[in-house]
């Protein structure tokens, strides 16, 4: 297959866009997970952007891309070649690819002998390991692009070691970073008034070395003159000192702590960054995902803000353009008739009849907030309830569906039109109510549903975002009724040791992210980072899920023994049940003949018991559809 031109992509570019307008342009609007993100994205996307100024930002960022897209017809050899097939032939001698598809995998005689039309150049691995391209099955695509363009105050430390927690982290720490941007007030963004500002993001007090509650008297001794608004890293929750209460004429929040959609009246006094800089985050956070080793990502918010359909045709382009797959979720507000909207004028394309690049396949629904946060819906008060509170959020956090009745009322009717579902549940009271309506819409009653729409109903791969905490009830009835849980497995490694000694206490912190016993209930799992609440990383994944150690302590304290998983399982949870999960299987997620070639080169066997810091692995090479697009060298 011949490389594309830049002018045949340019052409391609404004058939996808207009493709998009023209078939969806009736659509409404689709709320997210985040209720604020309309307001950040506000005036940045529009659909005067999407056929003008968005599309030349995209040709500028990828006007390299089409020198790089002619398939290689290639014999990898001579390494650990992992092919994580379904059937259970894990180990082969070679592997052979062309046209984008892998061709063959087996002895390097077969292999050879299949490719012999091909005219194949090899690649001698010398050692190394090869494995299909990693699967993110939970990330925000947007929110961490323009995020990206903020002040970093994450409790993470600065590349090349961003998958590590900073021992150092404080509110002191991110002070200095504050202070240090507010002695340079022409580099900071300004508003539509030309005022400045001070846009942090990832601000986490519960990874702290001491917990810290922030809000505007603690800001304010920064600046009392330049706005201030920071981000809370799980995106729930927001801090701001009196000048940007003042600019955001936001009378009623004096402690300057703002919750979920309150957040969105800052925002859109806020500064929003330029076009070229938002696509240049974009491509940032893609080739990220891509230098990681992922070769396809699930964005679990798409159509969250008030321009969903340029939203998704700028998505489009960049898995056309980019580095990466991208399957997506379309979020849904809790009310039935933002559901509707979408069930009208969708339908799901598990298979990817239309498009192998990007493709829409399921509905996402939010039940709670964030455990870190204490807004994550519980049985029982947060055990730091005393200690650390939310203004205007009870010790128990936070349900989205106060009626729980119209939550089963929307996930029985996306479930009846044929769509998978992702349900995000982090809190125990909120995985109880979730699982209740899984029940009362996946069984068979008389009055109800019959054995054979059940029984298709629980084909649709029906997921449970987070599960960060399940009770032996809750993973049985799982199990029974066919779900999948999808762990945010950062909440054992970076948060782990804070829910065990503050959050939640020793015994509820047991019931944290059980891997090892949703496997054993025969359910499979996968892995996500929900990136931009913790970095991408499918190998860091991978050991926080082998060995469950707690990060945020020195030793090797390790958080529910006996809820770790075999190295096997991590790898699958990070290829091909991710991919299952996602109802990309049947492209990716294991090296089969006929799948695309999708790679990952590294230069050390994950799956070898000596290696046991996994995330310092070095990816070498990335490939996608049989395309180089990574390479350490």
């Amino acid at each position: 297959m011949r490389a594309r031109t830049r002018d045949e992509f340019i052409d391609l570019n404004h058939q996808l866009l207009i493709g998009i307008c023209m078939s969806h342009d009736h659509l409404g609007c689709a709320c997210c997970n985040l209720p604020h993100l309309p307001a950040l994205t506000s005036g940045l996307l529009t659909g005067t952007a999407l056929s003008g100024e968005l599309n030349a930002a995209f040709q500028h960022a990828y006007s390299q891309q089409a020198q790089k897209l002619a398939p290689q017809a290639t014999i990898f050899h001579n390494g650990h070649i992992h092919t994580m097939a379904a059937d259970g032939s894990d180990q082969v001698e070679a592997l052979g690819i062309a046209g984008g598809t892998i061709i063959a995998t087996g002895t390097l005689h077969a292999v050879r002998q299949a490719m012999q039309p091909h005219q194949p150049s090899e690649v001698d691995l010398d050692g190394r390991t090869l494995l299909p391209g990693f699967v993110e099955p939970h990330m925000h695509i947007l929110p961490s692009a323009l995020y990206r363009s903020w002040l970093s105050l994450t409790p993470f430390l600065a590349i090349p070691r961003q998958q590590e927690l900073d021992p150092e982290y404080s509110f002191q720490s991110i002070s200095r970073r504050i202070s240090a941007a507010l002695e340079q007030p022409d580099q900071l963004p300004k508003d539509k008034k030309g005022n400045p500002w001070v846009l942090g993001f990832g601000v986490d007090p519960s990874l702290m070395m001491s917990w810290e509650d922030i809000g505007a008297s603690q800001l304010d001794k920064l600046s009392r003159t330049v706005p201030i608004l920071l981000m809370n890293s799980s995106g729930h929750l927001a801090y701001l000192n009196t000048a940007a209460l003042k600019a955001a004429n936001i009378e009623d929040s004096p402690s300057g702590v703002l919750t979920e959609i309150r957040i969105a009246k800052a925002l859109l006094v806020a500064p929003l960054p330029k076009l070229p800089e938002f696509i240049a985050c974009l491509k940032q956070v893609l080739d990220n995902a891509s230098a990681m080793g992922f070769t396809s990502v699930f964005d679990a918010g798409v159509g969250a803000t008030d321009a969903p359909l340029v939203e998704i045709g700028l998505l489009k382009l960049a898995a056309h353009l980019g580095p990466v797959r991208i399957g997506a979720a379309l979020f849904t507000k809790p009310e039935e008739k933002a559901l509707d909207n979408w069930l009208d004028h969708y339908k799901p394309d598990l298979h990817n009849h239309g498009d192998q690049r990007f493709s829409i396949k399921a509905i996402k629904l939010i039940a709670d907030g964030s455990n870190q946060g204490l807004t994550g819906y519980q049985s029982q008060p947060y055990a730091c309830s005393h200690e650390h509170s939310i203004p205007e959020v009870p010790p128990t956090g936070l349900s989205n569906y106060p009626d729980t009745s119209v939550f089963s009322r929307m996930l029985d009717k996306a479930v009846g039109r044929g769509w998978p579902v992702l349900v995000h549940a982090n809190g125990d009271q909120a995985v109880e109510y979730v699982l209740h309506s899984y029940d009362q819409v996946l069984t068979p009653r008389p009055g109800g549903i019959s054995e054979e729409e059940a029984k298709k109903r629980r084909q649709l791969r029906l997921r449970v975002e987070h599960a960060s905490l399940l009770n032996d009830e809750a993973i049985t009835k799982m199990a029974t009724l066919q779900l999948n849980p999808s762990f945010l497995i950062g909440h054992v490694g970076y948060w782990g040791h804070t829910f065990q000694q503050t959050i939640f206490g020793h015994e509820r912190a047991q019931l944290l992210d059980r891997c090892y016993s949703a496997l054993s209930a025969g359910m499979p799992i996968s892995l996500h980072s929900d990136h931009f609440v913790s970095p991408l990383g499918p190998l860091r994944m991978m050991e926080q899920a082998v060995f469950r150690t707690m990060e945020a302590v020195p030793g090797d304290q390790v958080l529910n023994p006996g809820e770790r998983i075999s190295r096997m399982a991590g790898l699958r949870a990070v290829t091909l049940d991710a991919a299952w999960h996602c109802h990309m299987d049947h492209l990716v997620g294991s090296l089969e003949a006929g799948k695309r070639a999708d790679l990952v080169i590294l230069a050390q066997d994950p799956l070898d018991e000596s290696v046991r810091k996994l995330r310092d692995i070095v990816v070498q090479e990335t490939w996608l559809a049989g395309v180089k697009v990574h390479s350490a060298a």
